[in-house]
């Protein structure tokens, strides 16, 4: 309680003696009647003794997602922060620290927030003999205003601690993440096979063409079918028709209803991609309210991947989405949301709120983007929901607590993928990592055998997402037999004790084991 002002915080310690885990949050609140302006606050502060502390945290981009760095803390701030209004590939909301731990041996310090927006870890080296780390809502650019009586709850951090090293931390944060955070509709389920069909036709979605699809990823024992991006508006390329989340009439003449029977009828469910916090210039929803993105008065709206970003500040675009979502969700029987998110918040200013209000934006975007899809699962309880920011940029304990899984990136190339799965798996849980099996050599870097592929991507939740009308029969053979394989092991993959046994940027060699000796699968 301050002494001088009417203003009171709480700090709210939650403890989880099984899994060894403490959540940690503030609630501020003012006692008055005049405004408080917010203009920093964090969800926790942590401390530890002694010096000569190592963190780990990832420093990537699109396409090279949990790209892993380690230093030495000394001297001054270490910052790790997101300024693009998601959780971002430059850092994640996490930090690792020890002082010369390994994977079974050695003390280890680490912590995660549960927030989807900008966030900020600051991680200082005092002169005084001890670290100090702070970390909640990013504070550049931010302000929160509270009225007479108002209070603000923080994200949660939720900390921990391993005598043991890195192994003990990764299989402590799954269990955790589980029994505590997954929802738990799903959170026992096993994570279905399946096929996108995006490599197979990009935008060149079609009844015939998605038809002819189905009947080949049902051979192989695929058990839920994605119709990823062009299915939607007038969607002939990434220049039009995001907004729009009616059914392409050209492209589908009676609807999605006949393509979904037949998937039904094949033993699949039914999945769609969506990204529905954005718009495209060409659309029918930007011809209609140009004003509903985020844009300045005063200057051209600046377009990032051909497309802008709604303004889910407003009332009236949350109630639009939910409509058009909700509206395609009750007309038919799809199964399965691949939720996508590709491109950064820019020009967060709002014609609804006031100027003095623009720095709250920041805050009033996630906290909205949480109301769409915590109201869309209540609902349809039916769907399940993928996470993807360009691949891995809402991978976070925030957005967890609202989807069953996450698309770590879109880097599908395998051998990439080695490096990108490792990082992911220092403290999110395997059964949320979903990994395909796709074209390879198409990005000029290395073509690699299907064998290969299909054991890489066996590592986390299969999906499939090669062009199946190009796979020979031997390609269809071979994948066939791995996906029965795969049936038979996922469970212990989805849920067991995970061991990264040797590792590729150090040993040259990369070998995972899932579960204990007594039953275990071990790729290398």
């Amino acid at each position: 309680k301050d002494e001088a002002y009417l203003l009171e915080m709480d700090l709210h310690y939650r403890v989880y003696e099984e899994e060894n885990v403490i959540e940690k949050w503030r609630t501020v609140r003012n006692c008055g009647k005049e405004e408080i302006v917010l203009e920093r606050i964090h969800s926790g502060e942590c401390s530890l003794a002694g010096s000569g502390w190592r963190m780990k945290n990832f420093n990537g981009m699109w396409n090279s997602d949990f790209e892993e760095y380690e230093q030495e803390l000394k001297g001054g701030k270490h910052v790790v922060e997101s300024l693009r209004g998601a959780t971002g590939h430059v850092g994640n909301p996490s930090f690792v620290l020890h002082r010369g731990a390994g994977e079974t041996h050695g003390e280890v310090y680490y912590g995660a927030l549960g927030w989807s927006g900008n966030f900020k870890l600051v991680l200082e080296q005092t002169p005084y003999g001890y670290l100090n780390i702070l970390a909640g809502i990013g504070d550049t650019d931010f302000e929160w205003r509270l009225k007479g009586g108002e209070a603000l709850d923080t994200p949660p951090l939720y900390i921990g601690y391993s005598p043991d090293g890195f192994d003990r931390m990764s299989n402590t944060m799954a269990a955790f993440a589980q029994k505590n955070i997954m929802p738990p509709v799903r959170a026992e389920q096993e994570q279905p096979v399946l096929y996108n069909s995006w490599e197979a036709t990009y935008f060149d979605v079609g009844e015939a063409a998605q038809g002819a699809l189905v009947e080949k990823a049902a051979a192989l024992g695929v058990e839920l079918f994605v119709m990823d991006d062009g299915w939607f508006g007038q969607r002939r390329n990434d220049h039009a028709g995001l907004g729009d989340w009616y059914v392409n009439r050209e492209k589908f003449t009676n609807g999605l209803k006949p393509l979904i029977e037949k998937v039904k009828r094949h033993g699949m469910r039914f999945g769609l991609w969506i990204e529905p916090e954005m718009v495209n210039r060409d659309s029918d929803l930007y011809r209609a309210h140009p004003d509903w993105v985020y844009h300045y008065a005063c200057r051209p709206v600046q377009e990032g991947r051909y497309q802008y970003m709604l303004d889910l500040t407003r009332t009236d675009v949350q109630e639009y989405i939910l409509a058009q979502i909700s509206h395609l969700l009750e007309e038919n029987d799809i199964s399965y949301i691949k939720w996508d998110m590709n491109r950064g918040m820019s020009e967060a200013a709002s014609e609804q709120l006031n100027p003095s209000e623009y720095k709250s934006i920041w805050y009033r975007h996630t906290m909205a983007f949480y109301g769409l899809i915590q109201e869309l699962r209540a609902r349809h309880p039916q769907v399940e929901w993928e996470a993807c920011a360009s691949g891995g940029g809402r991978v976070d304990y925030g957005a967890m607590r609202y989807f069953d899984e996450y698309w770590p990136s879109d880097n599908t190339d395998p051998l990439d993928r080695l490096s990108i799965q490792e990082g992911y798996s220092y403290l999110y849980p395997i059964k949320y990592m979903r990994s395909w099996v796709t074209e390879s050599g198409g990005n000029g870097k290395r073509s690699v055998p299907l064998e290969f592929r299909l054991h890489c991507a066996m590592c986390g939740a299969l999906g499939i997402g090669v062009d199946l009308n190009r796979c020979t029969e031997q390609d269809m053979a071979q994948m066939r037999e791995h996906i029965a394989v795969y049936k038979e092991l996922r469970r212990l993959i989805q849920f067991g004790s995970l061991h990264r046994l040797v590792h590729l940027r150090t040993d040259g060699i990369q070998a995972v084991q899932y579960g204990e000796r007594e039953e275990c699968v071990v790729f290398a």
